[in-house]
């Protein structure tokens, strides 16, 4: 079991790790989101299992309790009564970004159902009375779910700047974080969390191109404002902060690949069958956007994998005329991931700055090859005639946030089959490192891509905390960058939105270019004897693996014999 030399010392990692977590539940904030759905079919209703819903009918301004609700193929009733007062939180809630709650009232929150009823059409409801409406007059459904990105991101940061700092100053176990730059949207006054941008690129031969999805930003008074803010222990250095403001068809989605090509998504198709390593049936969970997902923590006497890598193997139905494929993955890094790679730099000790340095001068392609090496990324492969063939690879996103991400994946190779239903098939295999990754949600999308329309806009302002100008240092990719030295360090950057096209929607983006590093003491010697086998693919992750075999093992012990300050 490992300890830390402390006047905690007495402490357990599991038990440190424990308290810290208590002291966030009560210190970091809380968030949710709106899933809206639109085009129900009353079987979808009724699969909705509302007698565990608390019911909220909307009709214009107007809202009601909904009970006994009763649906049919063409009809929808219930009995109507008014709303008590913990029940309007909905009049400040923005359906298309994250919002904050209070811990004590989540049961309230998560448990309801709004129904949105065309305005106008039961113009003089009353308390107690009753309602029905035939079903196509129903516009919209909405529940609200946990907002985990956004609520890590909080903890992250009380982690660090809250009532947790004077914990890990003395202990230092998680001020390790290794987390990126951080991105906030701000909407009517207030700043949301966004988002991560270059994640991974911790030394500047990793510099590398970010295009972080802001699809619940607003222009206000044709004004796109955001934040970047450096929130741990980290120099950050920003190359180019510009927007991407991207005009398309409404009935279309679009998202940047990890190369800057906009691709649209029109008809997403999810898995017919999933698997992780061990065979273990991941349908249900990478199937809906739901925080639900796969972890990649199989051990090796599962998977039959030394280096503790994880894998996802998925069927997806594809079309006779289909040529290309796009993959969408809703998914983020680990906590633990972050905190292995914060174990794994304490091995450099007093060397550490050293090394960095040294980092910096080696070949991009070399550092980049390592991440590969030891599936710090998500690797993508597709099964051909020869056996699964690389596709390409999602890049590290930061450990406080998720995104949707998406990548080409070209058919001309694949081995097409048939499922049981006989429909003609291909197969994606998705590989990790042990608990480096979270996966939520994955899908593929056949259509080909449609022509839009791309602004890139350079910042209209870019003011630090200071109040000096660094807009000219982030307008373009150059040799100039805007340093981030201290914790605390942030920018205000103010965008000019563009003119509507009538007809289109608009998706913006933050194309980010830059790296950063994590500023660290290590004292003592490096372990030069266990550093030298971090150069064997696959050794991060088992490393991951015999750390979290001793985090476990560790909190075994505690609950039979508890060690105490």
């Amino acid at each position: 079991m490992k300890l830390y030399a402390s006047p905690f010392r007495h402490f357990s990692l599991p038990l440190l790790l424990a308290v810290c977590l208590s002291l966030l539940i009560f210190n970091g904030c809380y968030y949710y989101k709106v899933n809206t759905k639109t085009g129900l079919t009353p079987e979808e209703l009724r699969w909705a299992d509302f007698n565990k819903k608390y019911l909220i009918l909307h009709v214009g301004p107007s809202a009601w309790n909904l009970t006994k609700p009763e649906i049919t193929d063409e009809r929808f009733s219930g009995s109507l009564f008014a709303l008590p007062g913990t029940r309007f939180q909905y009049q400040n809630t923005y359906p298309e970004g994250t919002n904050r709650y209070k811990r004590k009232f989540q049961d309230i929150i998560m448990d309801q159902t709004h129904i949105y009823v065309r305005d106008s059409l039961f113009p003089d409801l009353t308390a107690g009375g009753s309602i029905t409406l035939p079903f196509s007059a129903i516009d919209k459904t909405e529940n609200y779910q946990k907002a985990q990105g956004a609520t890590r991101a909080s903890w992250a940061i009380s982690l660090t700047l809250g009532s947790i700092a004077t914990v890990v100053a003395v202990v230092g176990i998680v001020a390790a974080l290794t987390s990126c730059p951080m991105v906030y949207i701000q909407n009517d006054r207030e700043m949301t969390f966004a988002g991560e941008i270059f994640g991974g690129a911790v030394y500047s031969s990793l510099e590398r191109h970010d295009y972080l999805p802001l699809p619940a930003i607003k222009p206000s008074g044709n004004r796109y404002t955001l934040k970047i803010a450096n929130k741990l222990a980290e120099v950050q250095h920003i190359n180019l902060a510009e927007l991407w403001i991207v005009n398309h068809p409404g009935d279309v989605m679009v998202l940047a690949d990890r190369h800057g090509s906009v691709h649209s998504i029109k008809n997403l198709n999810q898995p017919v069958e999933a698997y992780s390593s061990s065979n273990i049936d991941l349908l249900p969970q990478v199937s809906a956007q739901d925080q639900k997902g796969f972890l990649f923590d199989e051990e090796p006497s599962q998977t039959g994998d030394t280096n503790a890598f994880n894998s996802v193997v998925m069927t997806f139905p594809a079309p006779g005329s289909a040529v290309t494929g796009k993959l969408v993955l809703k998914a983020g890094n680990s906590l633990w991931g972050d905190y292995t790679y914060g174990e794994f730099m304490k091995l450099f000790g007093n060397k550490y700055g050293k090394w960095i340095r040294m980092q910096g001068k080696e070949p991009a392609q070399k550092n980049t090859q390592w991440k590969l090496d030891q599936c710090l990324v998500m690797m993508v492969y597709l099964e051909t005639k020869t056996g699964w063939q690389f596709v390409d690879y999602f890049d590290l996103i930061g450990p406080v946030g998720d995104r949707e991400m998406i990548m080409p994946v070209t058919l001309d190779q694949a081995l097409f089959s048939k499922n049981p239903q006989d429909d003609r098939v291909i197969r994606i295999k998705l590989v990790s490192g042990f608990k480096f990754w979270e996966l939520d949600y994955a899908a593929m999308d056949f259509s080909e891509n449609i022509p839009v329309t791309m602004h890139s806009i350079q910042p209209l302002s870019a003011t630090t905390e200071m109040g000096k100008d660094v807009g000219q240092l982030i307008s373009k990719n150059d040799k100039d960058y805007y340093i981030q030295k201290n914790t605390g360090d942030e920018a205000l950057v103010v965008y000019q939105d563009v003119e509507e096209i009538p007809g289109k929607k608009k998706t913006v983006f933050l194309h980010a270019r830059g790296y950063y590093e994590h500023v660290r003491d290590y004292q003592g010697p490096p372990d030069k004897a266990q550093l030298v086998t971090f150069g064997n693919p696959g050794k991060l992750s088992r490393f991951s693996y015999v750390n979290y075999q001793e985090f476990t093992k560790a909190k075994a012990v505690l609950v039979t014999d508890p060690v105490l300050p």
